[in-house]
Parts: C-alpha cells; structure tokens; sequence
C-alpha cells in the first residue's frame, strides 16, 4: 500500500519550457518519487503529476518526447517512471545544459512550494493506492 500524501499543488501553470515550469517539473518529479535527493526510475503516481505539473505536461513527457513511460496500473492510477532518456534530461537541465535549463536553487525553492505551500499554490490530498493481492 502507498501513503496518502498531500501536496501544494499551483493554480495555474506557467510554460513548461522556461526556466521556472522546468524547475516545477523536475520538483513535481522528487516528490512523487518520496522528495528523494536523486531522481532514479522509481514509480511515481500519474494523478500526483497531474497536479504539480499538469495533464499537458505530463503527456508531452510521456508521449512526445518519452521520457517517461507506463510502469503499471494500480486500480484506476497509472504509475509512472522516467526513462534514462528522461533522466538525463533533468541533469542536463539542473546542469544548465539542455534546450530548457534550470537550476538546482529553482528546484529547490519549487519543491519547498509543493510541499509547504505559498501564494498561488492550494493543497491536495490524494487518497491511498491499494495493491492488489
């Protein structure tokens, strides 16, 4: 079984392609892998990435540029992991190296937005996810 967890998730989402909507993406991505240090290939819950970066982001990751894909359904959710497409992606973007970079202060300050709150951000609590026997 997966925790309930809550979030702070934004009321309107900027451009995923600038330096900030990069920040948020790469934050929504440490904390739906557990606010994990290291992004690794862990699942994490497609209705959490929903919120924190927005359906449209979420399937341009996964769709367009496959940098995530389907790991496995539990009940109605979809888990999801990045691939190592997808991973090097969100080094070479805290590494300022990418079409779309970002910074490691960026991130940071998102990921503290996500999980404490602040201006612009409203709390969602997503319920438990039950595995099946």
């Amino acid at each position: 079984m997966l925790n309930m967890l809550s979030f702070f998730a934004p009321r309107q989402y900027e451009n995923p392609l600038t330096e900030q909507g990069r920040a948020r993406t790469i934050a929504a991505f440490h904390l739906a892998q557990g606010n994990t240090d290291e992004l690794t290939t862990m699942e994490m819950r497609r209705d959490v990435l929903n919120k924190l970066m927005s359906p449209r982001a979420v399937s341009y990751w996964l769709n367009d540029k496959e940098w995530l894909c389907i790991s496995r359904k539990v009940g109605q959710v979809a888990l999801l992991r990045l691939t190592d497409a997808g991973l090097r992606t969100c080094a070479n973007s805290v590494a300022g190296g990418s079409e779309v970079p970002t910074t490691s202060e960026l991130v940071a300050s998102r990921r503290r937005l996500m999980l404490h709150g602040g201006t612009g951000h409203t709390e969602v609590v997503f319920p438990f996810l039950r595995e099946e026997d």
